[in-house]
């Protein structure tokens, strides 16, 4: 039998191996605990790993937002993102290049699924017909600005 890690950590983990097929418990604490000095994260609930290379590009139509106080407690704000993954398992379900992206702004803890490419003409031209700002570069760390508006919103 697997040992889930304790606190938010654990929580997610054990959320998402129950949910999603494949998927392995990893703790996600110090990326919920991080996140507002790090300006937020990619994870992926199939594979349980980070993106290593490629350009992320925004899913529309499924943004939430939370207050950023939510992050003042690791789980409360796990609780906020299984009920987020639970609520758009269809998206991330295996799907290995769909990841769960948490970025801080405006006060707000934003989550959206995030689709993974591996060419950045191709992540730019997906970021310019669903209206995205930005697509984040993995390797380097950088944003590209696609000259959208954002996108659409659902409110959490």
């Amino acid at each position: 039998m697997r040992r889930v890690p304790a606190g938010a950590a654990g929580f997610i983990a054990g959320r998402a191996a129950r949910f999603f097929r494949g998927a392995k418990p990893v703790p996600l604490a110090g990326l919920v605990r991080d996140s507002r000095r790090s300006g937020g994260f990619s994870w992926s609930p199939t594979t349980g790993r980070p993106p290593a290379r490629g350009y992320m590009v925004a899913t529309t139509g499924r943004t939430a937002q939370f207050p950023e106080s939510i992050l003042d407690d690791p789980d409360v704000a796990a609780r906020a993102i299984d009920r987020y993954l639970r609520d758009n398992r269809d998206v991330f379900e295996n799907r290995k290049n769909i990841y769960l992206g948490c970025w801080i702004e405006d006060g707000k803890m934003w989550l959206e699924p995030s689709m993974n490419l591996p060419r950045r003409k191709t992540a730019i031209k997906l970021a310019r017909e669903t209206d995205q700002i930005a697509i984040y570069d993995v390797k380097s760390r950088d944003y590209i600005g696609t000259g959208g508006a954002g996108g659409f919103l659902e409110e959490a």
